[in-house]
């Protein structure tokens, strides 16, 4: 099941990150500036992509009661989304790492480890092509839902243990507070940033229980947050880089998963509910946010080199190029997921239909 409104906030999520990125990008090249800290809002991004990746599993999944095949095609479709467009766009950067390391942002980190890097497994530092750490996070949520889905259990139990997990796992990370660059398995295992994924399952609980009927509340309530939460974020009004028990993951958490949570439910509900739902292009951006995601990092600086070469003072240029990188990124988005991400999505679900079959759907559920 397809819901338009969820494929937009992808595409503002895409657009987010993009968006915090290319601040960076007038920095290095430009000569002037326009864009500045408040483009660190683009971080919510992510967040919302979390949020979203937590509804999307729930929804997908609720007609499944739970088997090892169950388990086994899940992780298929899951592996063969992320993997596949991740080793091509971590494949385009190793020669420019190999050559020209100063060009690659984090090219002169102490660890590289290209093997853990394909494989999205969790080092010290982040992966070479610096959006992948929010990968290993999908994986491991991936992962730990397959394990639940081995399970007889049915929707509205396994919901409940997801929340379980998610408190256990954060609990012990307030208890141990494994640090930034350090224990990353542990880390990993017990980020804040899993509450986002748990609170979009249960979003979609709440969306499929209630029929959408909370929608334009949620809404309206998820801009308030938002605001409110953004405002704080650039602010760092919760002293976030500060360190002790308030750290920055924390202080994202509790100020960007609320917003994230509500939109997608106030999304998903008026779509369900009384039919609102937006089509055209904004639903297509959203198709290509996968691959503009992590196509970006590369497409923008390759943008901002050309820029770096041909840029003049005052912010006329600034106010050109940095709408046609934009522009340039989305482009390249879209040959990504034309070319490659759509056709191996095609494929994959043809061989995951040869070796695990259809999911077999739970009694009486909702």
């Amino acid at each position: 099941m397809k819901l338009n409104n969820l494929q937009v906030l992808r595409a503002i999520a895409a657009y987010m990150v993009l968006l915090a990125h290319i601040e960076d990008i007038e920095a290095k090249r430009g000569m002037g500036r326009i864009l500045g800290p408040w483009t660190d809002i683009g971080d919510w991004g992510v967040d919302l992509f979390f949020v979203l990746s937590g509804f999307v599993m729930v929804l997908v999944s609720h007609t499944t009661l739970g088997s090892v095949k169950d388990a086994g095609k899940f992780l298929w479709s899951r592996a063969t989304r992320i993997y596949p467009l991740w080793w091509l766009c971590l494949s385009a950067l190793v020669p420019i790492w190999l050559f020209r390391p100063e060009l690659v942002y984090g090219g002169t980190q102490q660890e590289i480890s290209l093997i853990k890097d394909y494989l999205l497994i969790p080092k010290t530092e982040s992966p070479l092509l610096q959006t992948g750490w929010t990968l290993i996070h999908e994986m491991y949520f991936y992962i730990f839902f397959a394990v639940l889905l081995m399970m007889p259990l049915g929707e509205r139990r396994r919901v409940p243990l997801l929340i379980l997990w998610g408190t256990v796992a954060v609990g012990l990370g307030l208890i141990l507070s494994p640090s930034r660059g350090e224990e990353p398995i542990l880390r990993l295992v017990t980020h804040p940033m899993t509450l986002e994924f748990v609170a979009g399952a249960v979003a979609a609980l709440l969306w499929r229980s209630t029929k959408g009927a909370m929608g334009v509340p949620a809404l309206a309530a998820g801009v308030v947050a938002l605001i409110i939460g953004m405002t704080l974020y650039v602010n760092g009004a919760l002293g976030a880089d500060t360190g002790g028990f308030m750290t920055f993951d924390r202080a994202r958490v509790i100020l960007f998963l609320p917003s994230a949570a509500l939109l997608t439910y106030g999304a998903a509900s008026i779509e369900l509910r009384q039919g609102w739902k937006i089509t055209g292009l904004p639903v297509r951006l959203g198709d290509w946010s996968y691959s503009l995601y992590l196509t970006h990092m590369l497409s923008a600086n390759f943008f901002g080199l050309v820029w770096g070469q041909v840029a003049m003072p005052g912010l006329l240029d600034n106010a050109i190029a940095l709408p046609a990188i934009m522009l340039g990124c989305t482009l390249v988005a879209w040959a990504s997921f034309t070319l490659f991400e759509q056709p191996m999505i095609n494929q994959s679900k043809k061989l995951g239909q040869r070796m695990f079959g259809q999911l077999r759907p739970a009694a009486a559920q909702v």
